[in-house]
């Protein structure tokens, strides 16, 4: 059974929710193993705040990159059908993106949203990219910004629709891939 893509439930946990609705996306409930829930949590939530606190400054780069590495040793080690690439700097393109999301995909993007945020891509074509974005906002969040529109009406594969120019540009604009020296996705296939 497919669920809902979920929310996050504090200011810090976008990377775990995003790399478990990553999952939810890609397979039924009951296709997940508890042991991939499991090593999420533990890894992620890692960075420290400024006031000494784990977990305050959310999921680092490093983090992502070896839950990237775990995912695919685990998929060796089980019979978990996905494979796990993590891109950075001038390696993330659009039509990388797009070549994942036409091969039964997601793309987990680390984006601008007032600091460094995770989103998960799901659908894009040559105008709009769709994603889910896992911090909760109404309806009219983005009423006065062109280039996003909100949308909660597919809660099963997203709630943001964002124009290409605007995921692609450099600037410190919400769901901005921000300069071509910080970017970094993860291209997340279902294999058969």
């Amino acid at each position: 059974m497919k669920i809902p893509l979920a929310f996050q439930i504090t200011e810090y946990d976008c990377g775990t929710t995003t790399l478990l609705n990553a999952f939810l996306f890609l397979f039924q409930r009951q296709e997940i193993p508890v042991e991939v829930l499991k090593t999420i949590y533990q890894y992620t939530l890692d960075a420290i705040g400024k006031n000494g606190i784990k977990g305050e400054m959310g999921t680092s780069r490093k983090a992502m990159k070896q839950l990237t590495q775990w995912i695919t040793k685990y998929t060796e080690e089980h019979s978990l059908k996905i494979k796990c690439e993590n891109l950075e700097k001038e390696k993330v393109t659009e039509e990388k993106i797009k070549n994942c999301l036409n091969h039964h995909g997601c793309v987990i993007a680390r984006c601008y949203q007032k600091n460094e945020h995770y989103v998960l891509i799901t659908k894009m074509n040559d105008h709009f990219a769709f994603l889910f974005d896992p911090y909760y906002v109404g309806e009219k969040e983005y009423d006065k910004d062109t280039q996003v529109e909100v949308d909660l009406t597919h809660p099963f594969t997203y709630n943001r629709v964002v124009q290409i120019e605007r995921l692609f540009g450099e600037s410190k604009e919400d769901f901005s891939l921000m300069e071509v020296e910080k970017r970094e996705i993860i291209l997340m296939n279902k294999t058969a």
